[in-house]
C-alpha cells in the first residue's frame, strides 16, 4: 500500500475534488523531487522512481476525472500522460539490460554477440536519457505550473463549476466498481498472444491498483485488501509477458531487424 512520511487523512464525507487536490499535491511534490535528482545524476532507480510517481498521479487524474471540470480533467489526462511517457524509453532499456542481457551474460560470459548487443543497448539508452532530460528540463515551466494552478483553483472554488458528485466514500466505491467491470471486459477480450490487449489490461489494472492504494482509508478494508492482492498478482504475471515482448522489440532494434507486429511501443 502507498506510504507517506506524513500520511494524508481522507474522510468519507469530504468532496472528491478536495481529496484530489490533497492527493495530487503530494504526488506533484514527489515528482518535483524526482526531477531534482534526475537533473544531477544518472541512476536506474531514479528513473524508476519518476515512473512510479507519475503513474500514481495519472491514476488519480483518471479516478477523479468525473469530479473535475471537463476541461481540467482533459488537461490533466494529457499533461500527466506526457510526464509519465517522458521516462518510458529509458526505463525500457534499463529493464532490458538488467532482466534480459545481464542474466544471458551470466550464463555465457564473454559472448561476443551478447556483448555487442549490450554496447548497442547502452548507446541507445544514453540517447534516450539525453532526450528524457531535455524534456524534463522543461517541466518546471510546463506542465507542472499549470497543474499546480489547477489545484489552487480547486481549493479556492475559482474557475468552471464542479460537476455534481457524491461524497468521497460513495464516489470511491462507484469508481472502483466501474473499473472492475471494465477490467472483466478487457480480460475476456484478451488473448494470450495478443500483447497489445494484454498491455491495455495491465495499464487498467495499474490504475485500479493505485486507486485502491490512494483511497484505502475510505474503502471497505477487507474487500480492498483482497482485490489489491489479486491485482498485484495479475500485474506480476502480465508484467513478465509485456517485459518479454518489449525485450524482443529492443533486441530486434539492436540487431537492426524489424520487430514482429503487435509488440508494445
Amino acid at each position: 500500500m502507498r506510504t507517506r512520511s506524513d500520511p494524508l487523512r481522507l474522510d468519507r464525507k469530504m468532496r472528491p475534488h478536495a481529496a484530489f487536490a490533497d492527493l495530487a499535491e503530494a504526488d506533484l511534490a514527489a515528482i518535483g523531487e524526482c526531477l531534482e535528482v534526475l537533473a544531477s545524476r544518472n541512476a536506474v532507480e531514479d528513473v524508476h522512481a519518476l515512473r512510479v510517481a507519475t503513474r500514481h498521479l495519472r491514476a488519480l487524474a483518471w479516478t477523479f476525472a468525473p469530479a473535475l471540470p471537463a476541461g481540467m480533467a482533459r488537461r490533466w489526462r494529457q499533461l500527466v500522460g506526457e510526464l509519465a511517457d517522458a521516462a518510458g524509453p529509458v526505463r525500457d532499456w534499463d529493464v532490458f539490460a538488467l532482466e534480459t542481457l545481464k542474466p544471458a551474460l551470466d550464463r555465457q560470459p564473454g559472448d561476443p554477440v551478447l556483448l555487442a548487443v549490450l554496447d548497442t543497448a547502452a548507446a541507445r539508452r544514453a540517447e534516450a536519457h539525453g532526450e528524457m532530460r531535455a524534456r524534463l528540463a522543461q517541466c518546471r515551466h510546463w506542465p507542472l505550473p499549470a497543474l499546480q494552478r489547477d489545484l489552487v483553483h480547486l481549493r479556492g472554488g475559482v474557475g468552471p463549476h464542479l460537476p455534481a458528485a457524491p461524497a468521497l466514500g460513495p464516489f470511491a466505491r462507484r469508481r472502483v466498481a466501474s473499473t472492475r467491470k471494465r477490467l472483466r471486459q478487457l480480460k475476456r477480450a484478451a488473448h494470450e498472444n495478443d500483447t497489445a490487449r494484454l498491455h491495455k489490461l495491465r495499464i487498467r489494472g495499474k490504475l485500479l491498483r493505485y486507486t485502491l492504494e490512494a483511497l484505502a482509508e475510505v474503502l471497505p478494508a477487507r474487500r480492498t485488501a483482497a482485490l489489491h492482492a489479486k491485482l498485484v498478482k495479475r500485474q506480476t504475471r502480465l508484467g513478465r509477458v509485456i517485459d518479454a515482448a518489449v525485450a524482443r522489440r529492443l533486441l530486434c532494434e539492436c540487431l537492426g531487424q524489424a520487430p514482429a507486429p503487435g509488440q508494445p511501443a
